[in-house]
């Protein structure tokens, strides 16, 4: 008997001790010591680079590497010329296993549109014909233009107002093939320079062999071929093989100021320093780069730039190895021409890696994109300006809770 009561106690006691726990475990906030107190705090600061630490570096795409070649008349950006230097067109025509000479009967001439002020009617390209031995990495403003003299014309090329980007040619017949005459017998050599016009000062972008779209020359010849007769319609084409852009007034970066784009391209680097109750316990929200244009920013205003900030993997000054694949930590935005309102990039992503992750420096890296190949050539305030002030990073971050004490 006592034995059973014994058991039954226990049970009543097992029974008791489970039921407080579901009720505890239910029992809405009874828990004060596993539970932050307040409400989040959300808080901003603003950085600017480390004195000195920020600086544009000169040289990395050169303009007859870039992917397209500029060209305009009048535009405050400058004056620029475009060139062409093609393949070597052959002193004989293939017929089977043979070569055989030939006869030119007309000759073409293509460009490739890229880019256009799509707001204006009326332009024309004008082709003249230069020594081939001027188109090269050395090649100036002075050098080129000089030759532009009616002689060497060898034709106009109207672009029609509704083409915003494409190929325009010209083909010449009769007593115009003179104009692109080679000599008949070694491999002779076409080299052109390109100028434009329009009823206001504009500008454009044509292809280039970086990005295999250049000029092409095709040449249309009748071959003499003394068992058949002759044969016509057999072409000859030469690609380009060089390609660059001359320009009036090439502009020198102030070594004060952070400048990116032109040619040979520059590229900025901004260094910060985040504080460590940020970077060790603060939640990022947002962070936003600020750049103060030190002049409204010149261009072709149907073809803004597009400004690029990326992260890097380690701080080696112009050096500096950056991603290039991971579009998380590549951003960019356009900049709009005529403007000397502040910059801004969105780079939280950049940002929250540096918390993130203790190797990557603390630093962004921008540059201009078409590089090298760009009318605009921004240019920035830096810590060693007065006028207009340092980049700005705008951090917002949240602090962690407080948690209470039991």
């Amino acid at each position: 008997m006592s034995r059973g009561w014994g058991w039954l106690a226990a049970f009543v006691v097992l029974a008791s001790v489970t039921t407080a726990c579901q009720e505890e475990l239910t029992a809405p906030a009874v828990c004060p010591e596993l539970c932050p107190g307040g409400n989040a705090r959300v808080f901003d600061t603003v950085l600017t680079p480390l004195p000195g630490a920020d600086s544009s570096y000169t040289g990395y795409v050169p303009r007859h590497r870039a992917g397209s070649m500029l060209v305009s008349n009048g535009l405050p950006a400058g004056d620029a010329r475009a060139v062409y230097r093609f393949q070597a067109r052959r002193d004989s025509a293939p017929v089977g296993d043979s070569a055989r000479p030939y006869v030119v009967d007309s000759a073409q001439i293509s460009l490739n549109l890229i880019r256009r002020d799509t707001l204006l009617d009326g332009l024309n390209l004008y082709l003249y014909r230069i020594d081939p031995a001027t188109a090269d990495s050395e090649a100036t403003f002075a050098s080129i233009t000089s030759q532009f003299v009616p002689g060497a014309l060898i034709d106009s090329i109207h672009v029609p107002d509704t083409l915003n980007s494409g190929l325009v040619r010209t083909v010449l017949r009769g007593a115009d093939v003179a104009k692109v005459a080679l000599p008949v017998e070694g491999d002779g050599v076409l080299a052109i320079g390109v100028a434009m016009s329009a009823p206001e000062p504009s500008g454009a972008r044509l292809g280039a062999l970086l990005a295999q779209s250049g000029a092409t020359f095709i040449s249309y010849v009748t071959v003499d071929t003394p068992d058949t007769g002759t044969i016509r319609n057999q072409t000859l084409s030469a690609q380009t093989t060089f390609n660059t852009y001359v320009l009036a007034a090439p502009q020198r970066p102030d070594p004060n100021l952070l400048t990116v784009g032109g040619e040979p391209s520059s590229r900025a680097l901004l260094r910060f320093d985040v504080p460590p109750p940020i970077e060790d316990s603060g939640t990022i929200v947002r962070a936003t780069l600020e750049l103060i244009p030190a002049a409204p920013v010149i261009g072709l205003r149907t073809d803004p730039p597009l400004l690029e900030a990326r992260s890097l993997f380690a701080d080696l000054g112009a050096k500096s190895p950056v991603v290039t694949t991971d579009p998380r930590f590549i951003i960019s935005d356009t900049i709009s021409v005529g403007g000397a309102d502040t910059v801004r990039l969105d780079v939280t992503a950049i940002v929250q890696l540096w918390q993130a992750v203790d190797e990557r420096p603390e630093a962004i890296f921008l540059s201009l994109l078409p590089e090298a190949a760009s009318f605009s050539r921004p240019v920035f305030g830096s810590t060693r300006s007065a006028t207009p002030g340092p980049a700005r990073l705008r951090i917002t971050y949240l602090k962690p809770f407080s948690f209470e004490t039991p």
